[in-house]
C-alpha cells in the first residue's frame, strides 16, 4: 500500500487547500529522498517516540540512503537520562542539539561530514535532507547549522510548505522539507489524535478545538509536571487547574465565569513554547 503523507501549514486555512496540499505533498517527499544522500530526521527531545516518522524512515532504509537523527531541544529535559533512552532504543547515530542555546552544531556538521567524506569519490555535491514532524525545529536547525538565517522559521508547526536548498559547505546542499503527519495518524476530526499531535506541537494551540480535552489529555500522564509548575494542587483534575489559573490570570467572561478557552489555550501555548519542562 503506498504511504500518504499531510502536513499543516498557516497557509492552508481549510479542508480544500488542506486536500490539495496533501496531494502534492506524496511526490515531494519521494523526489527529496530520491535526490538525497543523507537524511536526517529531527526529533523532539521530550517526545522522541513520538515524532519519529516510522513511515518516512522505512521510505529512507528502502531507498538504501544514510540515516542521522538530531534529538533536538535537549535544553528541555535531562541530558544522561535521554543519552540512556535514545541508545536502549537504538536510535543511531544520534547527535544531540538545542538551536536556542545553540549547541550541538560542531557535533552535527563532523556527523554529516564523515557520512559525506564515504560518499564523495562517487559524487561531487553531496545532498542532505531535513525531515521531521511539524515543529520539532528543521528550519532553525538549518540557520543554526550554517551560521544565518536561511531557511524562514515560525513558531507554528508547520510553516515551511515546500523544498528549499541551502549551501552548508562548498559539496553539501542542505533540503528543508515541510513538517509531516503520517497519514495514518491524521485527522481533522478525531479528538485523541488532535490531542496527541497538539502535546507534540505538531498542532498549533491555536487553531484546534476543545482545548480543555487537550489540557485533560497532557494533565492525565504529566500531572505532577502541570501542578508544580503552576503551583496548583488540583488533585489531578484537569477542571481545577484550568479555574483556578483562569482566576489567577484574571481570564474571566461576563459575571467572573472562567474563559476556559482563553485558559486552555495559555496552558497549551506555555508547554509548546517548552516553558512548562518535563
Amino acid at each position: 500500500m503506498r504511504v500518504q503523507y499531510n502536513f499543516s501549514s498557516r497557509r492552508t486555512g481549510n479542508i480544500l487547500n488542506i486536500n490539495k496540499q496533501r496531494e502534492k505533498f506524496p511526490n515531494m517527499v519521494r523526489n527529496m529522498i530520491r535526490i538525497c544522500d543523507i537524511i536526517i530526521e529531527v526529533l523532539d527531545a521530550r517526545f522522541v517516540d513520538r515524532t519519529q516518522n516510522f513511515y518516512l524512515e522505512n521510505l529512507v532504509n528502502r531507498s538504501d540512503k544514510k540515516m542521522i537523527y538530531v534529538i533536538n531541544k535537549i535544553d528541555l529535559v535531562d541530558r544522561e537520562e535521554k543519552k540512556k533512552e535514545v541508545e536502549e532504543k537504538k536510535i543511531i547515530p544520534y547527535v544531540f542539539v538545542s538551536c536556542k542555546n545553540r549547541s550541538g552544531s560542531r557535533a552535527l556538521r563532523e556527523r554529516i561530514k564523515i557520512e559525506a567524506k564515504r560518499l564523495h569519490s562517487e559524487r561531487k555535491i553531496i545532498h542532505v535532507g531535513i525531515i521531521g514532524y511539524p515543529n520539532t525545529g528543521k528550519s532553525s536547525l538549518i540557520n543554526f547549522l550554517v551560521g544565518k538565517r536561511s531557511a524562514r522559521t515560525a513558531s507554528e508547526p508547520g510553516f515551511t510548505t515546500r523544498l528549499k536548498k541551502v549551501k552548508l559547505t562548498n559539496g553539501i546542499l542542505l533540503f528543508d522539507t515541510p513538517g509531516v503527519i503520517p497519514d495514518l495518524d491524521y485527522s481533522m476530526s478525531n479528538s485523541e489524535k488532535i490531542a496527541q499531535h497538539t502535546i507534540v506541537n505538531a498542532r498549533d494551540y491555536n487553531k484546534i478545538k476543545d482545548p480543555d480535552f487537550i489540557v485533560n489529555t497532557i494533565m492525565q500522564e504529566y500531572r505532577d509536571v502541570l501542578e508544580n509548575f503552576y503551583k496548583i494542587p488540583a488533585k489531578g483534575d484537569s477542571e481545577m487547574l484550568i479555574a483556578e489559573l483562569g482566576k489567577q490570570k484574571n481570564f474571566l467572561l461576563k459575571k467572573g465565569i472562567i474563559d476556559i478557552d482563553r485558559t486552555s489555550r495559555f496552558i497549551l501555548k506555555e508547554w509548546q513554547q517548552g516553558k512548562i519542562k518535563i
